[in-house]
């Protein structure tokens, strides 16, 4: 088992709302399609964004529809059978979470990533019950879920709200699949049986790839208050939740300001409440 981490990185890189990455993190991301930061928030800010986190994991957050589920599971599984509980677009439904610590630390590393405008695309908490071997997020690329646009880029943050393991699942990546030069085939996840139809975008939001022999994962343990970026097209998911606590996440993308103006001209806001033609949008 390969397990990354970035030791050098930390608090001693803060100043203010900026974390300073190095010329060689930058390369990196690049080359391998991940990164690994440590402390990006202190633990007051992390506590600070709490009581949001569990507002919306716990269903109380009214009126969401779809955007309330389980990234496990087909739509429509009783709540209480969740086990990777999905919350979309939080500040949508709570504008008092936008422009938080989280976003504008994200903000300042995205804009050394790459060049161009960034703009916040789309945010989620996420969250593993525990015991739940079976919450895993299928081994997927991020674009195979998204239309087609002109710039692709993105930087995924995935912030640590409580420390993410290898045993509750944490992510895991196969690096340098980012510059591979297809995107691989995606299907909805449980997709066929054995008359040969199975679920498709409408049933299960979830897709998943095949893959290949070649591909080596790496794990990526945090502690909480540290975070993972990864690329739109690194091949990456996460296993199930073998603890008795549980694994919680606050995910927030973002992309080119131009990508993402170009991607709610057509109506795709990345909420699941979307009427979006998935035919068109997977490759």
């Amino acid at each position: 088992m390969k397990i990354a981490s970035n030791p050098d990185s930390g608090q001693h890189r803060r100043q203010g709302t900026h974390y300073q990455l190095t010329a060689e993190e930058i390369e990196r991301y690049k080359q391998d399609g991940y990164l690994v930061l440590n402390e990006v928030l202190t633990e007051a800010e992390v506590a600070a964004l709490d009581p949001w986190f569990e507002h919306f994991i716990q269903g109380r957050e009214p009126n969401m529809g779809r955007d309330f589920c389980d990234m496990s599971q087909p739509y429509g599984t009783p709540v209480e059978e969740f086990q990777l509980v999905n919350a979309m677009l939080p500040s949508h439904y709570r504008p008092e979470l936008a422009n938080n610590i989280f976003f504008q630390l994200a903000q300042s590393i995205a804009n050394q990533l790459y060049d161009g405008r960034a703009g916040m695309d789309y945010e989620q908490f996420l969250a593993k019950k525990p015991n739940k071997k079976q919450a895993e997020f299928a081994m997927h690329q991020d674009l195979g879920y998204w239309p087609k646009t002109e710039n692709t880029w993105t930087a995924t943050f995935s912030l640590a709200m409580n420390d993410a393991t290898v045993e509750n699942g944490c992510l895991q990546v196969v690096p340098g699949t980012n510059r591979e030069p297809e995107l691989r085939p995606h299907r909805p996840k449980d997709y066929g049986n054995a008359e040969g139809e199975g679920l498709n975008r409408d049933d299960s939001h979830t897709l998943v790839i095949e893959s290949k022999p070649s591909d080596e994962v790496v794990y990526l343990p945090l502690r909480r208050g540290s975070v993972t970026i990864h690329d739109e097209r690194i091949v990456h998911g996460s296993g199930g939740n073998h603890t008795d606590a549980w694994r919680k996440t606050y995910v927030m993308a973002f992309r080119d300001e131009n990508t993402i103006a170009q991607e709610r001209a057509i109506g795709f806001t990345h909420s699941h409440n979307d009427t979006v033609d998935w035919e068109k949008i997977i490759r």
